[in-house]
């Protein structure tokens, strides 16, 4: 094989657990010789959505260093490592996070590409949707991480593969026939809280995909927030109904809250979402596993160095706030699992990825799995 930033290969597979092995086609395959995207639902049998939470992670202050090893030496040594990280505040995590890692970008993009649509939290979509400058705000779509600098320069046709994959998933079944994922806003309160910018001021509300078709957005709440969110809509002149693309979904008797186990019989029922996945953070990913509404996670961890290592040396922050992030680093610090911060054991891999570098893209499996 032909090495490239991009080259992965298979560290271990649990494969009685996998549902389906999707196939990453002659093209991307060949970054992944005998690879694929395992899923531990099929979207061709279910009758709900298949919601994949994804997130990249890093140990704060401790590196985890352990060697990756092929087959079962890796499993275990990953439930070692403390503190996983997904946020220092005053930043945007992700990207300090995986501290430009292509194969975590690529593999960003291909999860975009993949799926019917992208859930993401209202507080994520008023921090990185929501442009006040020139700029564009962020938007959950295949071609946004392409653009990114690790990997702008790797493949200039990495988007025309992925759409390309997405075409033969779609003739599987898998995926319904629409050409890009939409976006769901997922926003309980619908309020617009103090401090934040209003995600109805996302560009994925107003912003265009690259052949020129409207991104298709949707906004899932509860019956209380979806009334807020309508009539601020209506006062703004957005053509956002209520029922359509403002989903309101609470359990009887419980108007303020999101009914967050129907979401995805919903989306399947509704609007033909298939597979999804969910960028959220800690807090909404273990709501929705302790709802069962998750069909597996895809966590990217890193290893070798710490949060605190990466800050010490990027080029993506200035001296100065540098200097103030080590600085107050145990209080900016968001950790992901409770207790003494360590991967949960009741999570359990079932398919592990890796390059010659730092990232690791592991699939755990969910079931019987309650919050974490």
């Amino acid at each position: 094989m032909n090495q490239t930033p991009l080259s992965q290969r298979t560290l271990y597979e649990d494969s009685a657990h996998i549902a389906v092995r999707l196939p990453l086609g002659e093209e991307l395959g060949a970054l992944h010789p005998g690879g694929c995207f395992p899923l531990l639902e099929d979207p061709a049998r279910a009758e709900r959505a298949c919601i994949i939470g994804m997130f990249v992670l890093r140990p704060a202050q401790v590196a985890w260093t352990e060697p990756v090893l092929d087959g079962h030496g890796f499993p275990e040594s990953m439930y070692e490592a403390r503190q996983w990280c997904f946020d220092v505040r005053g930043t945007y995590g992700g990207g300090l996070i995986a501290a430009g890692n292509p194969l975590d970008a690529y593999r960003l993009a291909l999860q975009y590409g993949v799926v019917d649509a992208v859930l993401v939290g209202s507080g994520t979509v008023a921090k990185e949707g929501v442009r006040l400058d020139a700029t564009r705000g962020y938007r959950w779509q295949p071609y946004g991480p392409l653009r990114w600098p690790q990997l702008a320069d790797a493949d200039p046709y990495l988007l025309a593969k992925i759409l390309r994959l997405r075409a033969q998933w779609q003739r599987l079944g898998v995926l319904s026939p629409r050409p890009y994922p939409a976006q769901i806003v997922v926003s309980q309160s619908g309020e617009l809280k103090d401090g934040t910018a209003d995600i109805l001021d996302a560009g994925i509300f107003s912003q265009r995909h690259p052949d020129g078709s409207a991104i298709e957005v949707y906004v899932l709440s509860s019956e209380a927030g979806a009334e807020r969110l309508h009539d601020r809509a209506r006062a703004r002149g957005m053509k956002l109904r209520l029922g359509d693309e403002i989903i309101a979904l609470s359990p009887p008797g419980r108007p303020q809250v999101i009914d967050v186990g129907a979401v995805p019989g919903v989306l399947r029922a509704r609007l033909d979402v298939r597979i999804a996945d969910h960028d959220g953070g800690a807090v909404v990913l273990s709501k929705f596993a302790e709802a069962g509404a998750l069909s597996q996670l895809n966590f990217t961890l890193m290893r070798g160095r710490s949060v605190t290592d990466v800050i010490a040396v990027t080029d993506r922050l200035d001296a100065r706030r540098r200097e103030a992030l080590l600085a107050s680093f145990g209080e900016s610090a968001r950790l992901f699992f409770s207790g003494d911060q360590r991967l949960p054991r009741t999570l359990r891999p079932v398919y592990v990825i890796g390059d010659d570098g730092e990232a690791v893209v592991v699939t755990f499996d969910l079931r019987g799995v309650r919050g974490f």
